[in-house]
């Protein structure tokens, strides 16, 4: 019988962690013998998991040993380019632990705006997406020897604008030489959170266009055809446009039970692509995004195999073994900000498209900087992203309301 114990790994040579000795001396050694090698070993620390912020208690001691070890590095300019420089050893050892950090962080934030949308890299400032237009003779049948007709396209177009955005954490000198490391250590799991936060806020207000498409329709809009801002939801008939000839918003419609979706469904198969023909969706694209409030109705119709309170045992057509199985019940926190009680039906990864003209850009400074000498920083991170939500058409995602009146965002 094989040997199932594990083989033993080697240990790591750098210790760090008061309660084993941080080897500052030691980490200084490196640094100054071969940078290139320190700033690989302490990368490779980090990406293993054996070095993390929290283990970093001596950050006084780590920043007399290696403030002033100059290491040269690789970094991107702002056109794009890398270029070397000489820094500190200091923040690039903390540069390293306190990324990590922030990932973590950020990871630890429970998220829903990636199931409704497609991730679309670009830097540009507008980003312009083409929309073809197909033109058919819709002919039903080609008689021999006779021409086949000839497909035209016309071309329209969608705008997504840019969004710049971003956070920075400061520790001054004085912070270090009294180790404050536990409030710093929450500065920095902060700055992870609010990024985090910051973007699932943002993707939601655009798919849900609580500002487009309030009472008072303002900007910024999630749909900009031809750039020009227009309000996504509307229960008046062919709005925002003939291919939704019953609008895209249903009144009266406070999601119960089954009933609601029923609704919703049957306001999507009104809607007609290029061609002025239905659009097949399967349930599996198929997303209900709801607040808070209405989580319990909408898990209790998804887990139903039966409808709930039918006489007659009925199958429920939204559970699991419905003909709707398939479908995402999708819950959005951040929806509390809005409304408690409007939701969303349809297939909007079709619809909405997330443009990344950065992703997140995390940047350290030290001792070296201007700010050391005005202000006595001696340690700076900043973490920085550009990411907004655009619709790319209006035929793929309904909302429902408990009345007529819609969300709205202070």
């Amino acid at each position: 019988m094989p040997n199932k114990t594990p083989k033993r790994r080697f240990a790591q040579s750098l210790r760090i962690g008061h309660a084993a000795g941080t080897d500052v001396d030691g980490l200084r050694s490196m640094a100054r013998r071969d940078p290139v090698a320190f700033t690989r070993r302490v990368g490779d620390l980090v990406d293993k998991g054996d070095l993390r912020l929290s283990h970093l208690r001596d950050l006084r001691g780590l920043w007399g040993a290696l403030a002033d070890v100059q290491v040269d590095v690789q970094i991107p300019d702002a056109a794009g380019y890398t270029r070397a420089v000489t820094a500190s050893a200091f923040p690039i050892l903390m540069g390293n632990v306190v990324v990590a950090a922030i990932n973590e962080a950020y990871d630890q934030v429970p998220t829903v705006g990636e199931q409704l949308v497609t991730e679309l890299d670009d830097d540009k400032a507008v980003t312009v997406i083409a929309r073809i237009a197909e033109g058919d003779a819709d002919v039903a049948q080609v008689k021999e020897g006779a021409e086949y007709p000839e497909i035209g396209a016309s071309e329209d177009s969608v705008e997504i604008p840019e969004r710049p955005n971003g956070r920075r954490i400061s520790m001054t000198a004085t912070a270090l030489r009294r180790n404050d490391v536990s409030g710093f250590v929450e500065r920095v799991n902060a700055l992870g959170r609010i990024a985090a936060e910051t973007v699932e806020e943002l993707t939601l207000d655009r798919v849900t266009d609580v500002f487009g498409s309030g009472t008072t329709p303002a900007a910024p809009y999630v749909y900009r055809p031809e750039g020009s801002g227009t309000s996504l939801f509307s229960a008046s008939a062919n709005t925002p446009g003939t291919r939704a000839p019953s609008g895209t918003r249903i009144n009266s419609n406070a999601l119960a039970d089954h009933t609601e979706l029923d609704a919703a469904v049957t306001r999507m198969r009104t809607m007609r692509n290029d061609r002025n023909k239905p659009i097949p969706i399967s349930p599996q694209e198929m997303v209900a995004l709801v607040p808070p409030s209405l989580e319990s109705s909408l898990y209790t119709i998804k887990n139903s195999e039966l409808i709930p309170g039918s006489a007659n045992n009925d199958l429920n057509m939204w559970g699991p073994r419905g003909q709707y199985a398939g479908w995402t019940p999708v819950v959005g926190t951040m929806l509390a900000l809005h409304d408690t009680a409007a939701w969303y039906y349809g297939a909007p990864r079709r619809q909405f498209r997330r443009k990344w003209s950065l992703r997140f850009e995390y940047v350290t400074l030290g001792q070296e900087t201007e700010s050391y000498l005005t202000s006595s920083i001696a340690f700076q991170a900043r973490v920085a992203w550009n990411c907004e939500v655009g619709a790319t058409d209006y035929v793929y995602w309904v909302q429902s309301l408990p009345a007529s009146t819609a969300p709205s965002k202070s």
